[in-house]
């Protein structure tokens, strides 16, 4: 007999109610539109940027980047340039499930990002490698039992869009296996909290968009009708897992639904890295170098010996300052660096699409007011605040400053929330709330504690009518990471590597 939990989290990577409310009035997601309909719901302003690792680790976190210390796949503060995958490790503080733990309940984590490596935790967790690696589970056995018992479970990284526009089927094919695992961990392994996130809204929305989408710029009509209907075959999917696992834990279960960013249409991709180089802030040499490989393309790589300015990784929207004494060739004096940063204000802020009048970027800030933090070491020098979020900020040294996007959809600010509890009154809230803000408020309908260090607190709404606020828990030591861990960095002939660049993440 099933033992339902106290609490369920669902997520979703990249859920959008712009896309989700439209396909729930059609009557296209019966079990999406039967949650949101029983939640306090709405929009979120998630983290700048709009990306999959912030965004989740500021939800399990309760903080923002600069609390937590988490910009992207990969550290951008390398002083060897290089690609050093993130994860647990670098969270510099507790996460919601130290929190739980504190308070005697045990957790279930499977699928979310950025949950690799397993902490030591009450529970069991099927976690998020950004590697190739059988050492995802903990108990380590729990893979195994997984498998006998018909629901095995395969990680992200080896089930991503790789350039073939037939990924839809294997998408909707392992949408229902990922139900199929979520259901035996509901039914055989209790706990008090379960958190299950579905990536791959993220992956179709990301490259069937223009298939759908009769604005973009790059539309087809194709003649394969599962890429025209991707899009809303992949969300029935979800819907139908959802379904299934509502069913499982039955309706009295207080459920948070949640998205790390939401999707939107993609044009663009902006070189930055070209960009610098055009405004003579970069400079590039034959040959490759000892760094990401996205520092090389065309036979040449980027040369920092002469080099003031760089955006160190994919997907950070970050400029670093090649800082004389921090990184290992760089080049900037302390004196330098107001008439650098005023330099590339003036480039970024300036700047437009090739088809649009629309600034690309609002601002140009320091990480200092971007991100402020005890963790506001780890970010980029500068962040590029997008205006325009059709365009992608791209560090690739191939394709010159301004290409048409791989990614056809691309990532949005606003992503989506909805809470269903039975001390909730039920509507959807005009205003947005913070990411930050979910964590402390399911803590607190729950009647459960969350340090007064995090950024977030309890949304008005849930506050008003739940219980009496508690003292706040004593914040729990961030566990240390392992060498090993620390030391994960990403090879140019391994499938991490493959998998991001089919992506366009590379």
């Amino acid at each position: 007999m099933t033992t339902h939990p106290k609490a369920l989290i669902l997520g979703i990577d990249g859920g959008s109610l712009e896309v989700i409310e439209p396909l729930v009035e059609q009557g296209l997601l019966p079990n999406l539109g039967g949650l949101l309909g029983q939640s306090l719901r709405g929009t979120t302003t998630t983290t700048w940027p709009a990306h999959t690792a912030p965004g989740w680790s500021t939800f399990v976190t309760g903080r923002q980047p600069g609390g937590h210390g988490v910009y992207q796949f990969f550290g951008t503060q390398e002083p060897d340039y290089g690609a050093r995958l993130t994860g647990t490790g670098d969270f510099g503080c507790s996460t919601i499930w130290e929190w739980f733990a504190q308070q005697g309940w045990s957790a279930g984590l499977v699928n979310v990002p950025m949950s690799h490596p397993p902490r030591e935790l009450p529970g069991y967790q099927v976690t998020w490698p950004l590697e190739q690696t059988l050492r995802f589970s903990s108990p380590p056995q729990l893979l195994g039992q997984m498998a006998r018992a018909g629901a095995p479970f395969t990680p992200d990284i080896m089930t991503m869009f790789r350039g073939d526009y037939g990924y839809v089927d294997r998408a909707l094919t392992n949408v229902a296996a990922r139900g199929c695992s979520i259901k035996y961990l509901l039914e055989h392994h209790p706990v008090d909290v379960v958190m299950a996130v579905v990536t791959e809204v993220d992956r179709v929305c990301h490259h069937y968009w223009h298939f759908a989408d009769a604005c973009h710029p790059r539309h087809v009509r194709s003649g394969e009708p599962d890429w025209a209907d991707a899009i809303t075959l992949i969300h029935r999917a979800v819907d139908a897992v959802i379904g299934e696992i509502l069913d499982t834990v039955g309706d009295d279960v207080p459920v948070l639904l949640v998205s790390d960013h939401g999707l939107g249409q993609g044009r663009y991709n902006l070189g930055v890295n070209s960009l610098l180089e055009e405004a003579g802030l970069l400079t590039t040499r034959a040959g490759s170098g000892g760094h990401a490989s996205w520092f090389d393309g065309a036979g040449h790589t980027v040369d920092f010996s002469r080099t003031r300015s760089y955006m160190p990784t994919p997907g950070s929207y970050g400029i670093n300052l090649n800082v004389a004494g921090r990184q290992r060739d760089g080049m900037v004096r302390p004196g330098e660096v107001p008439a650098l940063t005023a330099e590339l204000t003036d480039l970024f802020v300036g700047l437009r699409a090739p088809d649009s009048d629309r600034p690309v970027f609002s601002a140009v800030l320091p990480r200092e007011e971007a991100y402020p933090g005890p963790r506001c070491h780890a970010a980029p020098d500068l962040l590029l605040v997008p205006a325009d979020e059709g365009v992608l900020a791209d560090p690739g040294m191939t394709g010159g400053v301004w290409r048409p996007s791989e990614q056809t959809g691309l990532h949005r600010h606003a992503g989506l929330w909805a809470y269903r509890s039975p001390k909730v009154t039920p509507r959807r809230l005009t205003e947005p709330v913070a990411l930050c803000d979910l964590a402390p408020t399911l803590f607190h309908d729950l009647g459960l504690r969350y340090p007064a260090s995090i950024s977030g607190r309890p949304i008005p709404d849930v506050l008003a009518h739940g219980p009496e606020p508690l003292p706040f828990l004593p914040d729990p030591t961030a566990p240390e990471p392992s060498p090993r861990d620390a030391a994960r960095s990403l090879r140019e002939d391994d499938l991490t590597t493959h998998a991001l660049k089919s992506m366009g993440y590379l």
